[in-house]
């Protein structure tokens, strides 16, 4: 391509180049010049700064060390204590992946090690850190993100010649499809389009007694015409319906964060075990799942990325959950700037930080508006903790078993956290059942995505709440049968409104003792289960052919939940780099969006809606 052929003339004329193409949105240059590869750093800020993109230089085939040669080399090089655990070696992309317990030894200071692996093997080293904890369905997870690295390489290559960023021409429009998740809390989806452009912005499944898919038989919707898809954070009703566009046909890019990647693996491959134990037809086959993952861009927080010829992406920290990202959409040269929040925490918590609200324009903000009809504000943090032990005390005292519903991945971590300190004090066991250990385990694995305070703890104190050896996995029904006979304790356990999963087994046989209690730790969906009790049901529905009394205790702790209270959400739309002319309010039920549509109208005088499902907004 000319564009290439212009950025050959910038790099050294003894660069040896065999190979210059786009991956992605990045500009990469293979060479056979051990010395440019080597040293390249000057050449390559020279090209960022001039395209404002990633640019990289890697090894052609040529030069590299025979990989058995290298593997040797590599072991000796980087030190024993630090953990290295595997070295996946990619010729494809002139790399080698070494995964390891603690990666910063494998960098060494100021990157020496990895300066000294290039070097000796002319080799591209990337580190990953392995989980502190052992999970297979990790392992499984982690094994399809290096899989097939010469489909990838093709993929990638043809994704770049796709994206080439155009200026608008005038007669340009922007609009939004509602697919899922407009006034209710469910399904989210919604079709971005352009004149140019069809994007998705995530693809979930709903809540409640029978699963609900998003509207894809939408007049506005042509799976053929959809050029990329965006993924805000790995719950179920955010990413669980992915593998079925793969499924039937879809050969595009999916854009999120690498902890959503890796969850998101472990989400689907649980809904399909789900969906088969149940007897049901499953939407989409673990193929689909692998397709998915083969075609995944991951994205770290500020990089910007060309995803469309006329659209750009940036992610944002949410303050959801492990790798939950906001979504910025520059579109066009300047034409229209959009923000979907996805799912969004404008509040610090154990487990993560804030959500970041730094955005230079906004135009168009799509808002997660799950408790905007809530008027009395979630108490402070340290209250609500301080709530909850005593409330897990009460029931501990009493020789009683405590079970907490919870989501696999967020607000699991954030009672993990928030019981640590006082597992000595309550010595008993904490057991985790589901799919929680597993996705801790991937919290291990990305520790630089949680809190500020948290990786204190672990960086520099030696401190990791997670390892902790009362935290205990249930991993089988046997050991689950162990822990309903046993003794007083602390279950933590999916799924967490009651839709499902091991959390109906403890309800089944632990809900009829008054010694027990249940507490929930986050939002509860209309038609769930979970909503139901809250609501006062003493009689319940279990496996759909037995009826149980419910006598245990029945508590609820607010400042657990992953979102925003309502004004916490007001003030996030005042902590805004811009102020936008338009707020779409949806993530919510009725009342939630349209209260919180109209106080932000009121407040900002900006122009504000909540659409329903298949309404079509036109934004330019």
């Amino acid at each position: 391509m000319k564009e290439l052929e212009d950025l050959k003339k910038e790099l050294p004329a003894d660069a040896m180049l065999v190979e210059a193409c786009y991956e992605g949105c990045n500009v990469v240059f293979y060479t056979k010049n051990k010395n440019f590869f080597i040293k390249n750093e000057q050449v390559v800020r020279q090209l960022v700064s001039k395209l404002r993109k990633r640019v990289e230089i890697r090894p052609a085939s040529t030069i590299t060390t025979e990989p058995d040669k290298a593997k040797i080399k590599i072991k000796k090089i980087i030190p024993t204590d630090a953990g290295l655990s595997e070295l996946i070696f990619q010729p494809e992309f002139g790399k080698v992946i070494l995964r390891a317990k603690k990666p910063g030894l494998v960098i060494g200071r100021n990157g020496e090690t990895l300066d000294k692996i290039k070097k000796e093997t002319y080799w591209l080293p990337v580190v990953e850190r392995v989980p502190a904890i052992d999970s297979k369905i990790v392992d499984k997870a982690r094994e399809l993100t290096v899989g097939n690295p010469s489909f990838r390489k093709k993929f990638l290559n043809s994704v770049g010649k796709k994206i080439r960023l155009t200026k608008s021409v005038g007669n340009e429009w922007v609009r939004i499809t509602a697919l899922g998740g407009y006034r209710e809390v469910g399904r989210s989806c919604t079709l971005l389009q352009t004149k140019g452009s069809k994007v998705m912005l995530d693809c979930g499944t709903g809540y409640g007694s029978k699963t609900s898919y998003p509207y894809l038989d939408a007049p506005e919707f042509n799976l053929q015409d959809l050029d990329a898809v965006i993924i805000s954070h790995a719950h179920s009703d955010h990413c669980i319906f992915l593998p079925y566009l793969y499924e039937y046909g879809y050969t595009g890019p999916v854009y999120c964060t690498e902890p959503t990647r890796d969850l998101m693996i472990l989400m689907q491959l649980d809904f399909l075990d789900v969906i088969k134990r149940d007897g049901r037809k499953a939407p989409y086959s673990s193929q689909a799942i692998k397709k998915s993952i083969e075609h995944c861009i991951p994205l770290g927080y500020g990089e910007v990325s060309d995803i469309t010829d006329d659209m750009r992406l940036t992610l944002n920290n949410a303050g959801h959950i492990l790798g939950s990202a906001s979504a910025h959409l520059h579109i066009g040269e300047g034409l229209h700037n959009i923000v979907y929040t996805g799912d969004i925490k404008f509040g610090k918590s154990e487990l993560l930080d804030s959500a970041d609200p730094n955005f230079n324009r906004v135009e168009t903000l799509i808002l997660d508006s799950t408790y905007g009809a809530q008027r009395n504000p979630m108490p402070p943090k340290k209250e609500s903790n301080a709530g909850f032990i005593k409330s897990v005390k009460d029931t501990l005292d009493k020789k009683g078993k405590v079970i907490v519903p919870a989501f696999s991945i967020g607000r699991s971590q954030e009672a993990m956290l928030v019981l640590y300190d006082h597992l000595e004090q309550f010595n008993v066991p904490v057991y985790l059942d589901g799919m929680i250990w597993d996705a801790t385990a991937l919290h291990t694995a990305y520790p630089e995505y949680l809190s500020k305070s948290l990786q204190k703890r672990i960086f520099h104190q030696g401190e990791n709440p997670f390892l902790s050896e009362h935290f205990k996995r249930v991993g089988s029904s046997t050991e689950r049968e162990n822990v309903i006979n046993g003794e007083s304790c602390i279950v933590i356990t999916t799924s967490g409104m009651l839709s499902g999963g091991p959390v109906l087994s403890y309800l089944e046989r632990l809900g009829e003792d008054s010694k027990n209690k249940l507490i929930f730790t986050g939002y509860q969906a209309s038609g769930t289960l979970g909503r139901k009790i809250q609501r006062g049901w003493k009689e319940i529905p279990i496996n759909g052919n037995k009826t149980v009394r419910l006598n245990l205790e029945i508590g609820a702790v607010e400042g657990f939940g992953g979102h925003s209270d309502r004004a916490q959400t007001i003030n996030y739309v005042g902590k805004l780099g811009s102020r936008p002319k338009k707020i779409i309010c949806q993530h919510g039920d009725d009342a939630a969006t349209f209260n919180l549509a109209s106080t932000l109208h009121k407040i900002y005088n900006v122009d504000t809606c909540a659409p329903q499902n298949l309404e079509t907004v036109r934004l330019v």
